[in-house]
């Protein structure tokens, strides 16, 4: 049987760019998914939209924000795993609202992983970013290397990351952070990385449907296989070299 057959998995940001392509890879490998995405007042139905047509079908949408304890603390209620996506991401904007990032990026990670440790899930598995390690200052970057939290937006994730991991020391809630670099492939906005503006994405568009990173890095895969964290620790992807030091 697969691993992940019948399992009930929260997906936090489940209609971006990455969260719907693991979405897609959860229900190939069995899963019952909870789709938690943030709430819009209009119809655009997005990447999931495949999936609202069947009520009894294989993906829940739950409509919510992160920065809401008890609507987090509800979706994560009953869940097997929890993959935590959800972020206010890109650079430019942290300068000009920097308490957004700090409630959305922080406090909304606190809300993720308080209800994963009310409810005892099996795994928090939380998503991070390269961006916490700055500008580098050795190549390849491992897991060693200092974090400088070059931009309000750096930061935010630096502290989400730290969250997370605290809850693993203190609580002993167990915890995956990963930290892909330079991811790209389909779904992603024609504007460029997120965190790294620029051609990448139109420069691939042609490219089969995976997820990968430009640089050494994280590599998340589509539908062809692998791409599910199995351990725990800290995954700053094959660039690294370093040992994971957390569970």
């Amino acid at each position: 049987m697969n691993s992940w057959t019948d399992r009930t998995v929260l997906v936090t940001g489940a209609e971006g760019f990455i969260g719907s392509t693991l979405v897609d890879l959860l229900v190939s490998r069995g899963a019952r998914v909870r789709a938690f995405v943030h709430y819009k007042p209009y119809a655009e139905k997005g990447h999931l939209a495949r999936y609202l047509a069947d009520p009894d079908g294989p993906v829940e949408m739950w409509t919510g924000d992160v920065r809401d304890a008890g609507r987090v603390s509800d979706a994560v209620a009953g869940c097997d795993t929890v993959f935590h996506l959800a972020a206010l991401i890109g650079i430019p904007y942290s300068y000009a609202s920097p308490g957004a990032y700090v409630q959305t990026n922080v406090t909304g990670t606190q809300n993720v992983a308080e209800a994963c440790r009310r409810h005892g899930v099996r795994r928090l598995v939380h998503t991070s970013t390269s961006e916490v390690y700055g500008t580098a200052l050795t190549a390849p970057i491992s897991e060693s290397h200092p974090l400088q939290p070059q931009s309000p937006y750096s930061a935010s994730k630096i502290g989400a990351d730290m969250m997370a991991l605290s809850f693993h020391h203190a609580f002993e809630l167990p915890v995956t952070v990963v930290r892909p670099f330079n991811t790209y492939g389909p779904r992603q906005s024609a504007r460029g990385h997120p965190d790294h503006p620029g051609p990448t994405a139109r420069r691939l568009a042609g490219d089969p449907p995976r997820l990968a990173h430009a640089d050494p890095g994280l590599h998340v895969r589509h539908r062809h296989g692998g791409g599910l964290p199995r351990g725990g620790g800290v995954r700053p992807g094959a660039g690294g070299g370093g040992q994971p030091r957390h569970r």
